[in-house]
């Protein structure tokens, strides 16, 4: 018997029985681009460049002019995390061992210094799992932000931080 006779019929059921599936993704509701008024108040400022910096043992923050927890007199400290684990003896398979809460509190902490910035660049070593790079995206937006409700023309909510990350590989 021909090889195709059997080829044909396995191959429609086996269609048949595959499953699709989809994910459905939207774009966000507001804009970026940033008025007239508030152009001429941001160039007096200079750019904050948040950076966040996932690290095995705890998170690395930097800005533009300095960095968390770096030596007197040294701009970049790359060796250490400047926010440490909440749980150092936790499993790495556990992703609450980070301290979100002081991320977040640190993010605050940089909103008020710079209110009209809202990007922050994530970067992460190789083996950090997806979760910890989702709860950190979580953490710097800031827990209580609820951006789906606002409206094209609406103020950003005091509450959203830091909402548009930037994924990098690599921490660096």
């Amino acid at each position: 018997m021909n090889i195709m006779f059997l080829l044909i019929p396995a191959l429609l059921l086996a269609m048949e029985v595959a499953s699709l599936a989809a994910i459905a993704v939207s774009p966000p509701k507001f804009a970026a681009a940033p008025s007239p008024k508030k152009e001429e108040e941001k160039k007096e400022e200079k750019p904050l460049k948040f950076k966040v910096f996932i690290l095995d043992d705890g998170f690395r923050v930097t800005t533009a002019s300095q960095q968390e927890g770096a030596e007197a007199g040294k701009e970049q400290d790359s060796t250490g995390p400047s926010i440490p684990l909440a749980k150092p003896s936790a499993d790495a398979t556990d992703y609450e061992r980070y301290d979100y809460a002081a991320l977040e509190a640190k993010a605050k902490e940089l909103k008020e210094i710079a209110k009209h910035e809202t990007v922050v660049t994530i970067s992460a070593e190789n083996n950090i799992p997806m979760a910890v790079l989702i709860n950190t995206m979580d953490a710097v937006r800031g827990t209580e932000c609820k951006l789906l409700t606002i409206k094209e023309d609406e103020e950003i909510p005091p509450e959203c931080l830091f909402f548009q990350p930037i994924v990098e590989a690599g921490a660096g």
